[in-house]
């Protein structure tokens, strides 16, 4: 005990700084959970491994493109561009986001739905794809990548659970349109 006495003040120049960074590391990485009372519909689209030429591969490097030209939220509802020059198969998807899953659905029970386009939902939450490395709490360890589909409104992200996502191995970032939020109708009184 005198050792403890005698060198209070190294003791504590020593310890107040450890316990900051444990602090700070803690706020950063400690779990942050988000919902949204919305739910949302979006889209995939793949070609069954053959592009329009004919020749072999996995990835569709144009459907971000393809989706945006195919599906539009005009007045509050879904339109979709059909043509039959492009070879990709598109899927749409009812995200629950209470639950995070989703279903896929046909297109006439996306166009009954009532959707807001714009890519915040009306209590502030977003839909983002985040891609970066994470940085471990010392230096001298590596850091992860992190790649997906994340609820976000500020500093808060909730990774999304997308129907295939482990299948498809969304290899491409643009393999993903965010269509819109679901209004629900009107409680009533």
């Amino acid at each position: 005990m005198p050792f403890i006495k005698n060198n209070i003040a190294v003791i504590l120049a020593f310890t107040i700084p450890i316990l900051l960074v444990i602090g700070i590391a803690l706020s950063v990485y400690w779990p942050s959970f988000l919902s949204t009372d919305y739910d949302f519909v979006y889209a995939t689209c793949d070609n069954n491994g053959v592009n329009r030429y004919g020749n072999s591969f996995t990835y569709p490097r144009d459907c971000n493109s393809y989706l945006n030209r195919l599906y539009k939220v005009e007045n509050g509802k879904l339109t979709a561009q059909l043509s039959a020059d492009e070879s990709y198969v598109t899927h749409l998807f009812l995200h629950d986001s209470q639950k995070n899953e989703g279903r896929e659905i046909a297109l006439a029970e996306a166009q009954a739905l009532k959707l807001n386009g714009l890519i915040t939902s009306p209590d502030g939450v977003s839909v983002e794809n985040v891609y970066g490395r994470d940085v471990d709490f010392f230096p001298f360890f590596g850091g992860s990548s992190r790649s997906g589909y994340y609820l976000t409104k500020g500093n808060k992200r909730q990774k999304l659970n997308l129907v295939g996502e482990d299948e498809r191995n969304y290899y491409y970032r643009d393999n993903f349109k965010f269509i819109g939020w679901v209004i629900p109708p009107p409680k009533p009184r």
